[in-house]
């Protein structure tokens, strides 16, 4: 649980300085790399709204890493008794071999009446299991099957 943390934690601060030094270099470059072409206002215009969509996106991800970092580094998780209600992400294999896979379900926490969306897998519905969580990037994994 801890390595998937630091994956992301790492992918996505590498992520935001990598655009962060691409939108500076596409701006302040913009006459030699963008405008003297044709239609290159409109590339650049294009190549920065680009570049801020996916720094909006390495952003969130790194905000949720950085509220999840006192965990962390504390050695700490949220520890809850979790029934599983529904899948709420189904993805079907186009293959051609009929693969079916279930993703992220619905938790009901039966301590404090509250349901819950973790990214998870290989759980059943109808089962109680206990999960052990960060609860803002939900990275998770199940210590034990209960029920």
């Amino acid at each position: 649980m801890e390595k998937q943390f630091w994956t992301l934690f790492y992918l996505s601060l590498i992520g935001l300085i990598l655009i962060c030094i691409l939108l500076i270099v596409s701006i302040v470059f913009s006459k030699r790399i963008f405008l003297q072409r044709k239609y290159g206002s409109v590339l650049l215009v294009v190549s920065v709204c680009a570049l801020l969509l996916f720094g909006f996106l390495t952003a969130k991800h790194f905000v949720e890493c950085y509220k999840d970092l006192s965990y962390v580094t504390n050695d700490t998780y949220i520890e809850e008794e979790c029934k599983v209600i529904e899948y709420t992400r189904i993805e079907r294999d186009l293959d051609g071999n009929g693969q079916i896979s279930y993703n992220d379900p619905k938790l009901y926490v039966i301590d404090t009446d509250e349901y819950i969306i973790l990214h998870l897998q290989g759980v059943e519905v109808g089962e109680t299991y206990l999960i052990r969580y960060y609860p803002n990037t939900k990275i998770c994994e199940v210590v034990e099957k209960i029920s």
